[in-house]
């Protein structure tokens, strides 16, 4: 995952585009999604993983699957 986001980052910069990083958070779903991660790095500042994540009034929730809620 960094490598990916290494390449965004450098995308970013030869196209003038600024990520937001302080809104910037990573989420794992699938059969590891509770295991720790190594942590990633966004324009030098520091990725953190979350359990739910809220996008357009619905929130998805790391799990085994793909889960999403309408309410918290």
């Amino acid at each position: 995952m960094q490598e990916m986001l290494d390449i965004c980052d450098e995308f970013a910069c030869e196209c003038d585009i600024k990520f937001n990083t302080a809104k910037s958070v990573a989420i794992r779903i699938g059969s590891r999604y509770n295991i720790q991660c190594s942590s990633s790095t966004l324009s030098e500042t520091g990725i953190k993983y979350v359990s739910a994540v809220k996008y357009l009034g619905i929130y998805v929730v790391a799990a085994n699957v793909l889960n999403c809620q309408l309410t918290t």
